[in-house]
């Protein structure tokens, strides 16, 4: 069992992890009360969305060369 804290949440339709709201937010098509359903996990992987180490769908992978740690420094 995945542990749910924060943005992260699973969809009750799909049953798929989310690692945020705009994640979750983003697999979901279709008009509301119309044709609205859950985007397969290819349909995802076609929009850019990914998953990540702990097995949640994130909206981008971050490449890492754009990925910088924050120092202790930086909350000064």
């Amino acid at each position: 069992m995945k542990l749910l804290n924060g943005q992260r949440n699973q969809c009750q339709a799909c049953k798929e992890y989310f690692n945020s709201v705009g994640a979750f937010d983003k697999h979901r098509t279709g008009k509301h009360g119309v044709s609205r359903r859950c985007r397969t996990p290819e349909e995802l992987l076609a929009l850019g969305c990914s998953l990540n180490k702990d097995g949640f769908w994130i909206t981008k992978k971050r490449s890492e060369d754009s990925y910088t740690p924050r120092s202790q420094d930086d909350d000064d």
